[in-house]
C-alpha cells in the first residue's frame, strides 16, 4: 500500500519514539544525515546488493524526514513548489535526448 510522505514521516516518528531513538537536535540529525550519505556512497563504491543500497538510501530519507519535522517543513508541498519553480526556468536549448543533460 502506497503512503504519502507525511504518512511515512508519521510512521518514522512513531517508531523512533517507541524505540527510544528520537533525535531532538537538528545538528545531531544533520550529522547522522552526513553519515548515512557516506554509507550510500560506500554501498555504491563497493557494489553492494540492491537491498543493502536501498536500506542505506532509506536511512538518508529518514534523516531528511526528521529534519523536515524539526524545521516544520511540509516536504510534499515543498517538492511541488520546487518542481513548479524549476518548470518555469528557461532552457538554454531544447533537449531532445536525455543524454544531452550533462
Amino acid at each position: 500500500m502506497a503512503k504519502t510522505i507525511k504518512e511515512l514521516q508519521e510512521l518514522m516518528v512513531e517508531q523512533l519514539k517507541r524505540r527510544g531513538f528520537y533525535p531532538k537536535d537538528d545538528k545531531e540529525v544533520l550529522l547522522r544525515l552526513g553519515e548515512e550519505v557516506g554509507e550510500v556512497m560506500e554501498a555504491v563504491r563497493e557494489n553492494q546488493s540492491k537491498t543493502d543500497l536501498s536500506h542505506e538510501m532509506v536511512d538518508v530519507f529518514w534523516n531528511l524526514l526528521r529534519l523536515a519535522e524539526l524545521k516544520d517543513i511540509d516536504l510534499e508541498k515543498a517538492f511541488i513548489e520546487k518542481w513548479e519553480k524549476n518548470e518555469k526556468r528557461p532552457l538554454d536549448k531544447e533537449v531532445t535526448d536525455i543524454s544531452e543533460n550533462s
